[in-house]
């Protein structure tokens, strides 16, 4: 990995003002010792977004997202770690140099080459004879070269060691080309992920080649498109195909239109509508609709005119419902993708016929549902449906328009469809739910817990006697959760407690948000003595009543086996004393 030395990091973490980077994406509000403001990783109408200046860290109490200033980077940009300590280092004015061998500093740089040298050759090969078939389907389906070569689209051929073979003089270390996502591995030989396929480079927002999406060209394959893999550099769910183009127009139409596929995109940006976006090797998700509320509220779908693109259109619609953001849906002439029909009718029409009377999503879910036409019964069952997915909206507002409008179209009271409302609410609180995401965070509500949480407090407190009582009384090895147990041993050998610099032990956004709360919050309700002496003695009794319930489980062990359990029963009655003192 990249190597920057410690005291380079120590430096820039140490020097960025934690409100002067956040201010540069949230409107931040001064209330007591912190800054509050609205969460830029979810979507919230009561800021409960807080930055804490004095500890130089940040944590939102909606959902959960905490760090440094040098997490709120790589969070907001979605760059890597080595980018933002080089991008902060340069606003700061302080120089970062790398430090290791040839291998470990060129790490990233190394990632960023390869995908630019690739993405050249099969651009180059794509205007050479032996991709000339390949170019001449996607001028025959209304690309022009200009748009090609601005989009960098290229040939992969069949060849499978054409892409390991001409950059294998250049001695990429094995790592870089295993995480690369560019090639596999197999008899202990490369060969590349990518061949017989139209390729179309995915940068992130700086126009850095990032990752392929490649079009099976030239030979039978049952999987018509392939992806990159996830890799240091791309995070498929973070990432929308051709944003680096098109954000300026997004930001000036303020508006966006969201098309499947990488044809899609560079045939309506050629026709001039420049506020367009694909998403990258994955379905429209949760993730996507944070990142695109950054740029735009407004979205227009403009998905495939069969029945696939229409429920994809319906789901995307409701993340986008759901995330706060205001989607119109664009009816595409059946049987044709908005690539076609662009080509066919042109920009005007897109824009006349599609945009300017796009649907909103209840009229479309209607439209494509048949609903006027289906029986009560099936009407009724339609109207769960979307009320189901209206449960997850926050906004009162829009919910109470789609109530209104269900009302309207199915003619009945507004109040017979908030009685609907009210039963999907009953059957989705008694659903079981099953929870494939990781789980979120424990929450600290046991004794022993809030106990652990105490010390922590108490450690980052600037009561020097406090710190020093926990120092010498707590036995770490009574510390039940691993998360805070860490944290207590990094602040127990810290001389001096720099919250900012605690976040940086951990990588993961779970424990993230674990720390970042448990540091942020205050606590006044105690002095910092009373507390150490109140976590320390509820710590040692836990540990205590453990050691208890363990013993007798001990004795009527040795009573089955006819052992004198006396010795045992005496510390018991000792340890009780103690509990009771």
């Amino acid at each position: 990995m990249t190597r920057i030395p410690q005291d380079t990091i120590d430096r820039i973490r140490d020097s960025a003002d934690i409100v002067d980077v956040v201010s540069h994406h949230v409107d931040l509000k001064k209330r007591g010792k912190n800054f509050f403001g609205l969460c830029p990783f979810h979507n919230e109408k009561t800021p409960s977004f807080s930055v804490a200046p004095d500890k130089g860290i940040y944590h939102c109490f909606g959902c959960g997202n905490g760090g440094n200033a040098v997490n709120f980077i790589m969070e907001i940009e979605k760059i890597s770690f080595v980018e933002t300590i080089e991008q902060l280092g340069n606003q700061l004015g302080i120089e970062v140099n790398f430090s290791g061998d040839g291998n470990s500093k060129e790490f990233f740089g190394n990632l960023y080459e390869i995908h630019e040298v690739a993405s050249k050759l099969y651009s180059d090969l794509l205007f050479s004879n032996q991709g000339q078939k390949a170019k001449e389907y996607l001028l025959n389906r209304g690309l022009n070269e200009e748009s090609l070569k601005l989009f960098k689209v290229g040939f992969a051929p069949a060849n499978s060691s054409f892409l390991f073979n001409s950059i294998k003089d250049k001695n990429y270390d094995k790592e870089i080309l295993e995480k690369s996502g560019l090639f596999g591995f197999s008899n202990s030989q490369f060969y590349d992920r990518f061949r017989s396929r139209i390729m179309f480079p995915i940068s992130n927002i700086k126009g850095k080649v990032i990752a392929f999406g490649g079009r099976v060209f030239g030979k039978d394959d049952p999987a018509k498109y392939m992806n990159s893999p996830e890799t240091p550099l791309y995070k498929k769910s973070e990432v929308f195909y051709g944003l680096n183009l098109t954000r300026d127009a997004i930001l000036k139409k303020e508006s966006a239109v969201l098309v499947e596929g990488y044809t899609d995109l560079i045939q309506l940006f050629q026709a001039g509508i420049k506020n367009v976006i694909a998403v990258s090797g994955t379905a429209f998700n949760n993730r996507h609709v944070d990142a695109i509320r950054r740029f735009t509220s407004k979205v227009y779908l403009s998905y495939d005119g069969d029945q696939a693109g229409i429920n994809a259109a319906k789901k995307a619609g409701f993340s986008l419902l759901k995330g706060g953001l205001d989607p119109k849906i664009i009816i595409i002439p059946k049987g044709l993708d908005p690539d076609d029909w662009v080509k066919k009718e042109g920009a005007s029409v897109f824009i006349s016929e599609g945009i300017e009377k796009a649907y909103s999503l209840l009229n479309f879910y209607l439209k494509t549902s048949n609903f006027s036409k289906k029986a009560p019964s099936d009407q009724s069952k339609l109207i769960k449906e979307i009320l189901t997915e209206t449960l997850e909206i926050q906004d009162p507002i829009i919910k109470q328009d789609i109530v209104k409008s269900l009302a309207q179209v199915a003619g009945v009271e507004e109040n017979q469809i908030l009685q609907m409302l009210t039963q999907q609410i009953r059957v989705k609180r008694l659903t079981p739910k099953i929870n494939i995401e990781k789980s979120k965070p424990l929450l600290f509500n046991t004794v022993q817990a809030k106990a652990e949480l105490g010390i922590i407090k108490v450690l980052i407190s600037n009561n020097a006697k406090a710190r020093i009582l926990i120092k010498e009384d707590l036995d770490i090895n009574q510390i039940q959760n691993d998360i805070l147990k860490k944290i207590i041993e990094i602040l127990m050998n810290t001389q001096d407690v720099n919250p900012a610099e605690i976040i940086e032990h951990f990588d993961s956004l779970e424990d993230r948000e674990i720390i970042s709360k448990t540091l942020i919050d205050e606590d006044n309700t105690s002095s910092p003595i009373e507390m150490a002496e109140d976590c320390l003695n509820t710590i040692s009794n836990v540990s205590t009543r453990k050691k208890i319930k363990q013993m007798r489980i001990e004795i009527r062990q040795m009573e089955s086996e006819n052992k004198d359990p006396t010795d045992l029963m005496k510390k018991i009655i000792q340890m009780q004393k103690k509990l009771h003192a």
